[in-house]
């Protein structure tokens, strides 16, 4: 069912730019987890213009999305389900679902045909085998996790991503229990080899292959680290003046991988990182409110601002990598973009 678009103006300054039309879903919190979002919805971008399409499937709470051929899957963090739609045109159908181990799951990676799903509330990691046609098959035993960390966020595991590093080699990071979890086998094979310790607080939330590197965000202290399937071997600040309470969120790597790109929750920023050296580079603000998920299409680096109910556009500077705002228009509640084109 398609609801109505949000009517608010779009709000541009920038040059027009040379890409094509860009169309990005939108994930986001419904009623269910207090937001204002109605289901998966459309967002498109045509150089100069950022345009919210409105709700093309309603959904509970699908903060986070992922593709493979036909069909998109949704992690529904209120309910602790993951459901399947079939890609039809610019609608989608709803062809099942099915739940996951631990509450509020968050996460999404396809790894050999098969679904590898976070689940922040308990920490466990789910492994849900994906049939021929992209439906659901039936969820293998999870990998269960536990420990805790200083911070009164890290009560408990929190399974915030995972990451295929390498073949027969996934990474998860645990943002309770400051560690990255390094997994071998197949996917649906998967056995816990051993577990890296970060620095205690630091908070491991979100992981990105670089070539054959491994990179992770952690959520708190504004840090970036650099990881072996043994040990962490590089780390540094991203940026140069870390607010007291900046939860960072959203790492991303530009087009051709030359920097890195990370909101700051709190100042509401984007902090710009060196790829290669991990140094910071610069920040911009985020033009809205809680950037929690961040997206690269081409040139244009785009932005879920959560608690302000937008999405900010920005063209990145070849040269520098520094991003330049160049639209924003409303979006109810988003948590995650991503781009519609089939990789």
């Amino acid at each position: 069912m398609t609801t109505a678009p949000v009517t608010t103006a779009p709000v541009t300054n920038a040059p027009v730019t040379n890409a094509a039309l860009t169309t990005l879903w939108s994930g986001g919190y419904t009623a269910s987890m207090g937001g204002s979002a109605h289901g998966i919805g459309l967002v498109t971008w045509d150089g100069a213009e950022l345009v919210w399409g409105g709700t093309i499937a309603e959904t509970s709470s699908p903060s986070w999305l992922a593709r493979k051929g036909s069909t998109l899957y949704a992690a529904d963090e209120a309910a602790g389900l993951v459901s399947a739609f079939r890609i039809e045109n610019e609608s989608l159908r709803f062809i099942g679902s099915e739940a996951t181990s631990g509450q509020h799951p968050c996460h999404i990676a396809i790894i050999d045909e098969t679904l590898v799903v976070s689940n922040y509330g308990g920490g466990s990691i789910d492994v849900i085998p994906l049939e021929s046609d992209g439906s659901l098959g039936r969820p293998l035993p999870p990998l269960s996790a536990h420990g805790s960390g200083p911070r009164p966020q890290q009560e408990g595991p929190h399974a915030h991503s995972t990451l295929a590093a390498a073949p027969g080699v996934v990474l998860s990071a645990d943002l309770g229990t400051d560690h990255v979890h390094v997994h071998r086998g197949s996917a649906r094979a998967l056995t816990r080899d051993r577990s890296i310790q970060l620095p205690l607080g630091t908070g491991p939330r979100d992981l990105v292959a670089l070539g054959e590197r491994v990179l992770v965000l952690a959520e708190f202290g504004s840090r970036i680290f650099e990881l072996t399937t043994d040990a962490v071997v590089a780390d540094a600040p991203i940026v140069t003046d870390p607010g007291d309470a900046d939860q960072a969120a959203g790492l991303i790597a530009g087009a051709d991988g030359r920097f890195l790109y990370a909101g700051l929750r709190g100042t509401n920023r984007i902090a710009v990182v060196d790829a290669v050296t991990l140094q910071p580079v610069g920040s911009v603000p985020s033009a809205g409110d809680w950037p929690r998920h961040l997206v690269v299409a081409d040139d244009v680096l785009f932005v879920c601002n959560q608690r302000s109910d937008s999405v900010a556009a920005f063209v990145i500077d070849a040269a520098t990598g520094m991003p330049e705002f160049a639209a924003s228009t409303a979006v109810p509640t988003p948590t995650f973009l991503g781009d519609t084109r089939e990789r």
